[in-house]
């Protein structure tokens, strides 16, 4: 696949939704002041986020002290006498527990011209501290620093001159479809292959963009063994797998075996027209063409009563077998008989055959 794909960066910058999050929350730290960033499902790829931001706010101001992002993830003491040791050292002694912090951090300056950002914090820490920002955002001085406070779980309340980004308001499920779409196109891989490929990485991944660089750290192995592959990759139960492996075959093979099913009844109209009208076994009457199922001249062949070269019919039985095994016997095809299926879709569109 040439060079790495490198999904965090691909994610973060050229991805609809997430490049939107990146750039709207670069565009406010700039600017200055409090900032929230709540996301209630799990940031993917969180690290290079706030690495970007980072970035370009200090691209914007290189005046712009910036702190590295500080996980308090098991911290148990996230005080305010930790803050100050942590992020203000040179003031730290002479804060007193009796006096207002926020009033304390304009007065003495002790953010000016910081980035700093927390994560990580337990629900009691980032209610203490969602208020405790909503206290500085209050002062003139809080603009002159970038103070981010990224939380998760229950949204916090929205807060005067406090600027809160819902990450869920700018990330949607389709741009896992247009990452996995994006990776699949670094392959080698020819066009169905691809098509199959990501459709087998969308259904896949759900709304999980990081499990797409494990399933296609295996390209090979996802395509001629998805069940398998899901299972090592995803920790999927085979049960689980396969029910997704089909769900995503239906997805692409559906729309592709009923054009087959029309392309084979109008190369072959004219032998087919011969059976009209007929009930079928279920009493459904068939008065044109395009009423006719490929089970319908199965059927009638098994009868001796309709006849085709042994080419077509090799033809008419793939994408018969190939919708019977998906619809019926419920179970995911196997890469043979699905390459073949493609093969004949693309051979179709070309009108080669």
């Amino acid at each position: 696949m040439g060079a790495a794909f490198d999904y965090a960066m691909q994610w973060w910058t050229r991805v609809h939704g997430p490049a939107q999050l990146r750039r709207s929350l670069a565009e406010s730290a700039g600017a200055g002041g409090c900032i929230l960033l709540h996301h209630s499902a799990p940031l993917p790829w969180a690290e290079a986020l706030r690495a970007l931001v980072q970035e370009e706010v200090q691209n914007g101001d290189s005046r712009r002290y910036i702190l590295p992002a500080m996980d308090c993830t098991g911290l148990e003491n996230t005080g305010e006498d930790w803050f100050l040791e942590t992020f203000a050292p040179e003031c730290a002694g002479d804060y007193l527990s009796a006096m207002t912090f926020a009033r304390f951090l304009a007065g003495r300056g002790a953010l000016d011209g910081k980035m700093i950002w927390l994560y990580g914090m337990d629900e009691a820490g980032q209610e203490r501290w969602v208020e405790r920002l909503a206290e500085f955002a209050l002062q003139k001085e809080a603009g002159r620093c970038v103070f981010l406070l990224e939380t998760t779980g229950r949204r916090p309340p929205r807060k005067k001159k406090l600027r809160t980004l819902e990450a869920g308001e700018f990330i949607r499920p389709f741009d896992v479809k247009q990452l996995a779409t994006m990776a699949v196109g670094e392959g080698s891989e020819n066009t169905g292959e691809k098509d199959y490929l990501s459709s087998l990485c969308i259904e896949l991944a759900g709304e999980d963009p990081e499990g797409l660089p494990r399933l296609l750290s295996d390209r090979e192995g996802l395509l001629r063994d998805p069940v398998g592959r899901a299972q090592a990759a995803l920790g999927l139960s085979e049960e689980r797998a396969a029910h997704h492996v089909r769900r995503a075959q239906l997805q692409l093979l559906l729309p592709l075996v009923e054009d087959l099913r029309l392309a084979l009844l109008e190369r072959n109209a004219r032998a087919c027209q011969t059976l009209l009208p007929f009930e079928d076994e279920f009493g459904n009457h068939c008065e044109s063409l395009y009423q006719i199922e490929l089970r319908h001249l199965i059927h009638y062949r098994n009868r001796g009563e309709f006849f085709l070269p042994a080419e077509e019919w090799e033809r008419v039985r793939l994408p018969y077998e190939a919708r019977n095994k998906l619809m019926h016997e419920l179970q995911p095809l196997d890469f043979a008989l699905l390459r073949q299926v493609l093969e004949m879709a693309q051979t179709m569109e070309m009108g080669n055959w």
